[in-house]
């Protein structure tokens, strides 16, 4: 949902760049000139909103600076909120004969439960066997090497 100021900018920006789909330049005194007279920004103000525009999809912006922007607005941006929506028609789509390799269905196999002590024990056994090789490997070193 955007504000009445975000809304004002987005709709002086349409107007002004057109649905051709082409980047337009555009000053950002055009701007401020496009937009209706109850709605006062100073240019950061300006420059926030786009940018916010921007991250939401509204607008697509190749480059900008606070007195200019390179900018188009995309024939398929969110319906704005001065729009009534309109109601969308479900549709029935059918199931294909072949299941797509991620939609297939997961066949639960069954898992014996492992007690808790079993896992402690075969943790323990097996820091204490990595010990055991590191120490072998130190007193290797220690007698041939040094």
């Amino acid at each position: 949902m955007l504000s009445l100021e975000e809304q004002s900018v987005y709709d002086a920006l349409c107007a002004i760049t057109g649905d051709n789909e082409v980047y337009k330049i555009v000053e950002a005194d055009e701007i401020m000139e496009a937009l209706p007279p109850a709605v006062k920004l100073t240019k950061v103000q300006l420059s926030q909103i786009i940018k916010d525009l921007k991250e939401r999809d509204y607008i697509r912006v190749k480059y900008f600076t606070p007195e200019e922007y390179c900018l188009l607005t995309p024939k398929l941006a969110p319906v704005s909120s001065s729009q009534p929506a309109q109601p969308v028609e479900a549709t029935v789509v059918a199931k294909p004969e072949r299941e797509l390799y991620g939609e297939k269905k997961k066949t639960e196999k069954a898992v014996s439960g492992v007690r808790r002590s079993t896992v402690f024990f075969m943790a323990l056994l097996g820091s204490l066997l990595g010990s055991a090789v590191v120490a072998a490997i130190a007193i290797v070193i220690i007698k041939f090497v040094l």
